[in-house]
């Protein structure tokens, strides 16, 4: 699935506040205040403002995410994202320009699980 074909979830401009649960793919471009769990990918579009503990297969970060993150997979954090927190993942990729600060780990994916 391309960035193009996933469903935005929360717009621009929307505000949510509570835990998000989907299975599949989402986007987040608005602002997010408590949780996700999900089997499946996130994306946190550039300009999102998401504070929340975070629990997903694959995140990608474009925009300003604060929390608690928990990827079984995979986390990218792109040239516009920002992350502050604890962050827990097999793999992570951080672009030129992504900020990253807080707690790293890095696991085997056997023991993201």
């Amino acid at each position: 699935m391309t960035a193009g074909q996933i469903p935005t979830v929360l717009a621009s401009g929307m505000e949510f506040e509570g835990v998000l649960s989907f299975r599949g793919a989402a986007r987040i471009d608005g602002k997010l205040s408590g949780g996700v769990v999900a089997e499946g990918s996130l994306v946190i579009g550039e300009g999102a403002r998401v504070r929340a503990r975070i629990e997903v297969d694959e995140l990608i970060v474009g925009g300003d995410l604060e929390g608690e993150i928990h990827a079984r997979k995979r986390v990218e954090l792109l040239s516009t994202g920002r992350v502050v927190g604890s962050l827990r993942c097999p793999r992570l990729a951080v672009a030129e320009g992504g900020f990253l600060e807080g707690r790293c780990e890095t696991l085997a994916e056997a023991e993201s699980s």
